[in-house]
């Protein structure tokens, strides 16, 4: 029988598939003597909050006063008032009960039905059991005391001004504007809307709670320009655009975490004040639980995501289009949800990009092993011998160990000590693990209860690239992988290799946690940004923008909706309002687009003239190029690309793989020659093989998306038991 966690991932992949054929919103019975009828706001079966943006289409020739809607047999006609389009009326539907809603419509002789399903706006929807413990941060954010156990807080609407900036002087910042309707100050600034009119810079701040997450939504309004006897909406200045900005890190707090109105803002921070997206006049949404670095758990970021633009078009409309921009784990949860929840994001701006969490992991933990290893053998091995096992600069490693102590489980995790997991005090307190974090994907461990993981070194290789191209020796590198080793579930070292549960890598690929290129990645534009870092060893490498290329090119045999682009570190920030001005003339192109074409064929054909790949050199000097891997080319030359510890194993560029399948050990698989004595020790090391990656992972299947995983679903058992042998 399928367990609770099989089945709960079997509806999911029910739903992302569901999503990639619907979109965001649904339509329910079309045809001459049926209304259309369509939920604006989210999918029908995925509403929350109790209400919802409805669309009813009537036939040409019927008075829009005949149209009588009603839900579970409540008359809700007065809230449809006609809509910009012909023969449509659109309303809000409030008071819908949690569960199932019928919602049913007619004029005349025409009719249209559909069912509406809603979910407490406190979630979940499809991300499982929220996590527990959970403390509340509403105080810490200006929202006074929760009001309830899921840390809910009542909507607050706040004003905001920007100054001007000076010669000489600091540029402008936002204050705070008590009084909007009141004389402005002096020294407030002007900003132009996208029609050419002059207006002041006034901001207003929403902020609430939904799905436990803290957001903020800041959109261009002078209140001047409204009637304050009509609820509030959307004025002129709003450019009918929204960006959601995605925070980075990938980190385990069980709080709801702290939303500050400035921090970050702009790059993917938490902050939503910021200046490069309000002053153009988009609408600017942000949430702490779209920041991994609190919760590094992209299936709830999605989930979040999708609760927030549903009630964004509820209270400000449906916007043309909506892109995702931010770094590092910001970049993570914009191509999983594009792969995920395909049609709640249109466009893709990530900065210092990642594939996924899941695969990143195993180049961060091991790296750790790579610490202690080296730590304990000091001499013998050069500065480019590390390096080419390492496959990075010199401190990339270290780097990344210092963001690996999200795999102890006992440590300090946004929650008091009494409640964190201590393996002799308190046993059953919060593990303090991404794995535990996301132990609705992964489910728990039978016998140990704590959460299962996907983490697996069994047959990998270290330096196999350096053996054979003969940077170190044939001693180095049996040593090395004798001594490399592992963690257990508690994130302590021990001196086997690490398994993998072979339940949470089928249920990893089975919800999509890793990036395989399916869903919408293929069709919507991209556009890649990096401020260059590997030569001072930060974990954010160059060549993960290649990862998440490959993967795109081995799912879909195309990346031509990608853009890479590489700038000296100090200009990332002019280097993204660069980003935001060229996805806003590539989606505009789209949005203008109505013919019957293929998505993929409209984005290829919208794309400005500057959309192509390129780097600046430090004269600030653009060369378009086509980039890859080729370390000949000439933007290479200036911004060399390193590896990983994975692709030094011998990994293909893609780098999809949780759990290797294994070979035997073969001496004509090596371009050295090995001793009798130095094969022995090679066939003992590795008594049930070596990865074989013309094999794709265990449990992986071909990647091409999220449809490739359902025949998984239908056996589960079939995964009880890893491929490797080595326990």
């Amino acid at each position: 029988m399928p367990t609770n966690d099989s089945r709960r991932i079997a509806v999911l992949i029910a739903v992302l598939v569901a999503l990639v054929l619907a979109g965001v919103g649904g339509a329910a019975q079309t045809g001459q003597t049926r209304l259309a009828i369509d939920v604006l706001s989210s999918r029908p079966d995925m509403v929350s909050g109790n209400d919802a943006l409805v669309q009813v289409s009537v036939p040409s020739g019927t008075a829009s006063d005949r149209l009588v809607v009603a839900i579970d047999g409540r008359d809700v006609s007065r809230v449809f008032h006609p809509s910009d389009k012909p023969n449509t009326l659109v309303g809000l539907l409030e008071g819908l009960r949690v569960g199932k809603n019928v919602l049913r419509a007619t004029a005349g002789a025409a009719t249209g039905q559909v069912e509406l399903t809603n979910y407490p706006i406190t979630g979940p929807i499809v991300s499982g059991p929220h996590l527990k413990p959970f403390d509340c941060r509403t105080v810490e954010s200006g929202l006074g005391a929760p009001l309830d156990v899921d840390c809910s807080a009542q909507t607050k609407i706040e004003y905001f001004y920007h100054t001007r900036s000076f010669p000489g002087f600091v540029g402008g910042e936002f204050k705070p504007l008590p009084d909007p309707r009141a004389t402005l100050p002096n020294d407030i600034a002007e900003v132009t809307t996208r029609e050419g009119r002059q207006v002041p810079y006034i901001v207003r701040v929403e902020s609430g709670t939904i799905n436990r997450a803290i957001y903020r939504i800041a959109v261009l309004d002078d209140p001047r320009d409204s009637d304050p006897a009509q609820p509030w909406r959307p004025g002129p200045t709003w450019n009918r655009r929204l960006v959601m900005s995605f925070g980075g890190g990938c980190g385990v707090n069980y709080n709801q975490g702290v939303n500050d109105l400035k921090a970050g803002a702009g790059i993917g921070g938490s902050g939503v004040l910021g200046d490069a997206f309000l002053s153009r006049g988009f609408a600017h949404m942000v949430s702490t639980l779209n920041v991994l670095g609190q919760l590094c758990n992209d299936e709830l970021s999605g989930e979040t995501f999708m609760m927030l633009k549903e009630h964004f078009i509820e209270r400000y409309g449906v916007p043309v289009w909506t892109a995702g921009e931010g770094g590092s784990g910001g970049s993570m949860q914009q191509v999983l949800i594009a792969q995920n929840f395909p049609g709640l994001l249109d466009g893709l701006m990530p900065a210092r990009s990642f594939p996924d969490a899941i695969t990143t992991w195993n180049v961060a933990i091991d790296c750790r092993l790579m610490q202690r290893y080296f730590a304990a053998h000091t001499t013998g091995w050069t500065t480019a011998q590390r390096q080419a096992v390492e496959g990075t600069t010199p401190g990339t490693c270290r780097a990344w160990d210092n963001y690996v102590d999200s795999i102890v489980a006992s440590r300090a995790c946004g929650i008091p000590k009494e409640k964190a997991y201590d393996p002799v005090t308190n046993p059953k307190g919060a593990r303090c693990t991404v794995w535990d974090s996301n132990v609705a994907t992964y489910g728990r461990d039978p016998v140990t209860s704590a959460a299962r993981t996907a983490y697996d070194n069994v047959g990998v290789q270290y330096g196999l690239q350096a053996l054979n191209a003969g940077t170190i020796t044939n001693e180095q590198f049996l040593d090395l992988n004798v001594a490399i080793g592992g963690f257990d579930r508690d994130g302590i070292p021990r001196a086997e290799r690490a398994v993998a549960d072979a339940e949470a890598v089928r249920l990893a690929y089975a919800a999509g946690r890793v990036n395989s290129g399916g869903g919408s990645l293929a069709t919507i534009p991209i556009l890649h940004y990096r401020g260059y870092l590997d030569d001072v060893g930060d974990v954010h490498s160059r060549v993960h923008d290649f990862l998440v290329r490959e993967r795109l090119r081995h799912a879909n045999g195309r990346v031509d909706n990608q853009v890479i682009w590489t700038l000296p570190a100090s200009m990332l920030n002019l280097g993204m309002e660069a980003v935001l001005d060229t996805m806003t003339e590539w989606l505009d192109n789209v949005a203008k687009d109505t013919s019957v074409d293929p998505m993929n064929v409209k984005v290829a054909r919208a794309k400005p003239a500057n959309a192509v790949d390129a780097c600046w050199d430090k004269k600030l000097t653009r060369i378009n190029e086509p980039l890859s891997m080729d370390s000949t080319s000439a933007c290479n030359k200036i911004f060399p690309i390193h590896s990983t510890t994975r692709l030094s194993a011998g990994e293909p560029i893609y780098g999809d793989v949780l759990e290797c399948q294994l070979k035997p050990v073969s001496r004509a698989d090596y371009k050295i020659q090995f001793s009798d004595a130095e094969w022995q020790r090679m066939t003992k090391m590795y008594t049930g093989g070596v990865c074989d990656y013309a094999k794709p992972g265990v449990n992986a299947g071909k990647i091409t998306g999220i449809y490739q995983v359902l025949p998984l679903l239908e056996n589960p058992a079939a995964s009880n038991q890893s491929a490797n042998a080595v326990r």
